[in-house]
Parts: structure tokens; C-alpha cells; sequence
């Protein structure tokens, strides 16, 4: 079988104290599984400003010597136009510079087309075969599917790490407000487009991403991690950076979210999955991101429902590594 051709939409950081490890680690599991084929990397604001994410992108392209993959710069703001105030602020600190791991400068680490164009490229070359995988806000695949609509029937699949349906009853009812998850949160109206798209929807949410299905990365994990090749020094670093400065204090390690949306589209036996309706709120006062299970309403996406989230921990990890 020939390996699935993805594109990952992404807001990594590396090395930059208080952002997630979870988007780098995502991109080395992408590169290193060979049931997938990485056809480009998209940054989208989220972590850090996407310039800045396109240069994290391409740091860990060139540690695994796969600098013919493009990176494209995308959207730095939601369809609203409005930045989120929390993250104004954030990029006006340390997530808005470059960290402790030293990055190439920005005119080398992007390929100088917009995401949603490379997006809409992509998708025409390869129709039926490209399958895109949103770990960031969604705000990417809106623009394209606004550019040019007739795409939508051409790309595979949308797999995404994405919204919070309170099955879970601890972790899984949002980690941004206390019923949305932060990805659908950054930008709602994005959200709904791609929920109404009609584009075969699988999505990994708060409800199996996190403590308490064993889904998190420890120091014990990467204890005996030989730094025998660039890729394997830099997981240890960009892990590194965020155990001591990690971005929510859940778990002591690192909930590996993103890596898990990867795992899936490689091979979605690892989790089992249910057919619902779910829509997006884009404009309640308290609720405003809500990921909502519909009722009469025909199934729009394949929820994760469960998983053994260790297993899959040491699987990521072996491959990342192999």
C-alpha cells in the first residue's frame, strides 16, 4: 500500500517557553512513519505568530534532512480579523520571539506562497488523494474552500485535533474556556465552514487527548534516547523546553494532543470511533467555540472515543526514533 499523502496545518513552536511540545512532535511523527507521505507543512497563528511558526517547521525539516518539503506562511489573524486579546498579549512576550533553539532566519523558511494557496495547489494535483491534518485554529482550509470551493470534493479527508464534547467528565469539557477546546476557539467561523463542508471529518478531541487515557510523554520516555542523529537531539531539546516550562500543568509530561491526530490518519485502528452530528457555536456569549452534538441532525464527523493512550505514547516515540 502507498503511503497516505497529508498535509499538516500547524501553529509549532520550539524551544519558546510556554507553548506546547505537541506540534513539532507531530511533524517529526509525520516524517518519520512511513504509512505517510508529508507533502507540506501550513502555519497558522496559535503557538506563535505563523512567520515564526514556519521557522520552527522548517528547524525540524532540516534536522531530518527533508528540506524539499514546502512550508507556507498562512492566515495571522481569525476570519473575524480580531486576534484574540490573550494572544495579543503573548506574542508581545517570549511567544513572539525566537526561543532557546535556534531557528533559520524568515526568508528561508517559507516558500513565499500563502497556505491557502498551496493548499488549493495541492488538492488539484493530487485530487481524492490529499488528506489534510489540522492541529492548529482552522483558519487555513476556510480560505482555500472560499478561493475555490470546487475543492472540497477533492480532498480526502480532514483529520483534526479539535473541540471538546464533555464525554470525558475531568479533561474533556475545554482547556480555554469551560466548554471550548482552544483550536476551535481561536477562530469559530473557520470552524463552521469546515464542520459544513461536506469533507469526511475525523476528529481527535479533549475527550481522549489528555491524562487520563495515559496519552502524555514523560523524561522517562526519552531517559535512554541515544542523540546519535539531528532529528532524535532535537525531540530531546524541543521535549526538554517544555518540561521546564510547560504550557498548562495537567500532567507531569507532555499531553501529546497533535501527535495523536498523525497517529490516526497513519492507521486509525488505534482508536475507536463514532459517527455523530456535531455543529459549532459561533456566537454565544459563554459559549462561543463549543463543540455541540446535534440531535435529528445526518452524522457530519468520525469522533475518537477511546484510546490506550501509553501504548500510543511508546509507539510515537519508537517511531519518532527508529
Amino acid at each position: 500500500m502507498s503511503a497516505r499523502k497529508i498535509i499538516i496545518d500547524t501553529d509549532p513552536a520550539i524551544g519558546i517557553p510556554g507553548t506546547d511540545a505537541d506540534d513539532p512532535i507531530a511533524i517529526m511523527l509525520a516524517l518519520q512513519d512511513p504509512r505517510l507521505e508529508l507533502m507540506a507543512i501550513t502555519t497558522v497563528f496559535g503557538n506563535c505568530p505563523p512567520l515564526l511558526g514556519a521557522r520552527c517547521a522548517t528547524r525540524i525539516l532540516q534536522a531530518a534532512q527533508r528540506t524539499d518539503i514546502p512550508v507556507a506562511v498562512g492566515q495571522a489573524l481569525p476570519l473575524s480579523g480580531t486576534l484574540p486579546e490573550l494572544l495579543q498579549k503573548a506574542y508581545q512576550g517570549p511567544r513572539g520571539r525566537e526561543g532557546s533553539i535556534a531557528l533559520p532566519a524568515p526568508e528561508a523558511s517559507h516558500c513565499g506562497q500563502h497556505a491557502s494557496e498551496l493548499i488549493i495547489d495541492m488538492v488539484r494535483k493530487y485530487p481524492g488523494q490529499i488528506t489534510l491534518v489540522c492541529i492548529g485554529a482552522q483558519s487555513n482550509l476556510p480560505l482555500a474552500l472560499i478561493k475555490a470551493p470546487e475543492i472540497a470534493p477533492l480532498i480526502k479527508e480532514v483529520v483534526m485535533m479539535a473541540g471538546a464534547l464533555g464525554m470525558e467528565p475531568k479533561w474533556g469539557r475545554g482547556n480555554i474556556t469551560p466548554v471550548a477546546e482552544c483550536n476551535i476557539w481561536f477562530d469559530p467561523q473557520a470552524a463552521d465552514i469546515v464542520f459544513r463542508s461536506g469533507i469526511p471529518l475525523s476528529m481527535v478531541s479533549l475527550d481522549v487527548t489528555n491524562a487520563a487515557t495515559g496519552l502524555v510523554l514523560t523524561r522517562e520516555h526519552l531517559a535512554n534516547l541515544a542523540e546519535d542523529k539531528p532529528l532524535n537531539t532535537l525531540f530531546k531539546q524541543v521535549c526538554a523546553s517544555y518540561f521546564d516550562a510547560p504550557m498548562f500543568d495537567w500532567s507531569e509530561g507532555c499531553v501529546l494532543y497533535d501527535p495523536l491526530a498523525v497517529a490516526v490518519t497513519a492507521d486509525a485502528s488505534v482508536g475507536v470511533f463514532a459517527e455523530m452530528a456535531i455543529g459549532i457555536e459561533t456566537t454565544g456569549q459563554l459559549t462561543v467555540g463549543q463543540t455541540v452534538p446535534l440531535r435529528d441532525k445526518p452524522a457530519n464527523v468520525r469522533v475518537c472515543t477511546r484510546i490506550d493512550g501509553q501504548a500510543i505514547v511508546n509507539n510515537i516515540v519508537r517511531t519518532i526514533v527508529r
